[in-house]
């Protein structure tokens, strides 16, 4: 995933009404432009091409006969935060279980943690900008430490530190290049292996200096970089490890297998995979039209290969995986979820949407609330949602009312939460590093604190 805070401050300018009003702007200058000689005429393909984009914005934006059975309003009541929080205190904690967020105001973020709305938290670029790598320690400390007053497993932290392009946390942590470069950069002949635990040993290290314990890495999507692929801010091709999905399998599996020694899960993404979709999920849901015997012999291979470790966590991506849903997007489509992960896999390994704040929830008939309803209840363990002032609210609404009307199947819901308490890496403490006594002006002088000061970009 990248920050969909990006593409919300965007978003004005890919509104439809905002593009036909645009369009007739351009169509009237065109028109009042127009050689004397053949005004009718202009006049006349203006009206058409107007006339048509019209229709077709009517389309997109009127819903067809059953539209509201098929994409049902969730919720029907967004409550404010203050009527969430005051919610019953049993229910609030059964569904914040399930809920991973991304925040700006940590007074906010507390008084979630406080009434046990949030599983976890999402910390990113703005959260840690211009900050220490100890004052943020001691922010998450803080945290950790009333999760255990309150007798609850320790926050889900999470982080999207692919390295590259995408890395979040730096500065202040250090900054590397992605797995992809550095497997690149291995000469014929020379040991892979060597060179990824090596990387990924660095980037746990930086990780634990400030308590992260899910990473959102390694991207297992293949680098097939299909023809008129439009992206955008996904940026795949920089991103993917290789077209070969067993060099893909090996490496994300020796990186894996390093994050874990220090306590801290990987996630592999972004199922059912990236590599032939077009799109830019960001903004708009992705489509996968090859048939799954097809994926299941290439670009799932990474994915099944890995997502039955106990460590790693499997990201589900705002992708259409045509053949078994046409309609809702891997990452809250029951027949992707329950039918072919949880039934016909058998998988018991944690699920996670990728970020609901993203465009292709956002825009799409269920939006934030009907996604997160549709997603827990086909399976996925938890929900992320990064941009949590403008859709938390939201989602808790929807969960909440769903949750009071028994929409959630019980079996489904006993086993998540048995996902979720047997997972070492989020529900123990992440080692402290080693501190030296304090300095005299009562700063950590250990390696929290004077990193803090040489970690660069």
């Amino acid at each position: 995933m990248a920050d969909a805070e990006t593409f919300q401050r965007r978003q004005f300018a890919l509104r439809p009404g905002a593009a036909v009003a645009g369009l007739f702007a351009v169509l009237l200058a065109d028109a009042g432009n127009a050689s004397a000689e053949a005004p009718s005429l202009n006049r006349a393909a203006g009206g058409e091409l107007v006339s048509k984009a019209s229709d077709k914005l009517a389309r997109k934006t009127s819903k067809p006969a059953g539209a509201a059975s098929a994409f049902p309003t969730r919720p029907v009541k967004v409550m404010t935060r203050d009527e969430i929080l005051a919610s019953d205190p049993a229910t609030l904690e059964r569904i914040g279980r399930h809920i991973v967020i991304g925040y700006h105001s940590p007074a906010t973020m507390r008084a979630l943690v406080e009434k046990k709305a949030i599983a976890g938290i999402f910390i990113t670029d703005h959260n840690v900008r211009r900050r220490s790598v100890a004052d943020i320690r001691s922010e998450i400390d803080a945290l950790q430490a009333l999760r255990a007053r309150q007798g609850l497993p320790p926050l889900i932290i999470a982080a999207d530190q692919e390295g590259g392009a995408v890395s979040r946390l730096s500065p202040p942590l250090a900054r590397q290049p992605s797995l992809a470069r550095v497997l690149a950069a291995v000469k014929p002949g020379e040991d892979s292996k060597s060179a990824v635990v090596a990387y990924a040993r660095k980037q746990a290290s930086e990780l634990q200096r400030i308590g992260v314990n899910l990473n959102f890495s390694p991207v297992v999507d293949l680098k097939i970089d299909p023809k008129r692929r439009s992206d955008g801010e996904t940026q795949l091709r920089y991103r993917a490890l290789s077209a070969d999905p067993r060099v893909v399998s090996e490496a994300a599996g020796w990186y894996c297998d390093t994050l874990v020694e220090t306590g801290i899960y990987c996630t592999i993404k972004h199922f059912p995979g990236l590599g032939r979709v077009t799109l830019d999920t960001h903004r708009h849901t992705g489509d996968i039209k090859t048939p799954v015997m097809e994926l299941q012999g290439a670009d799932w291979v990474p994915f099944r290969e890995l997502m039955g470790k106990p460590h790693v966590v499997t990201m589900l991506a705002h992708v259409r995986l045509r053949e078994l849903d046409a309609e809702k997007p891997a990452s809250f489509s029951t027949s992707v979820i329950d039918g072919l992960i949880r039934t016909e896999w058998k998988h018991e390994g944690l699920l996670i949407t990728d970020d609901l704040s993203m465009g292709a929830v956002t825009r799409s008939g269920e939006g934030v609330g009907g996604a997160a309803v549709a997603a827990l209840k086909a399976g996925a363990d938890l929900i992320l949602v990064s941009f949590s002032d403008k859709h938390l609210n939201t989602v808790l609404s929807a969960l909440l009312e769903a949750d009071k009307t028994g929409v959630f199947d019980k079996g489904i819901s006993a086993a998540s939460h048995r996902r979720l308490t047997h997972v070492p890496a989020a529900h123990a403490p992440i080692p402290l590093p080693e501190r030296k006594p304090s300095s005299p002006v009562g700063h950590p002088a250990g390696p929290a604190g004077s990193a803090a000061k040489t970690a660069g970009p």
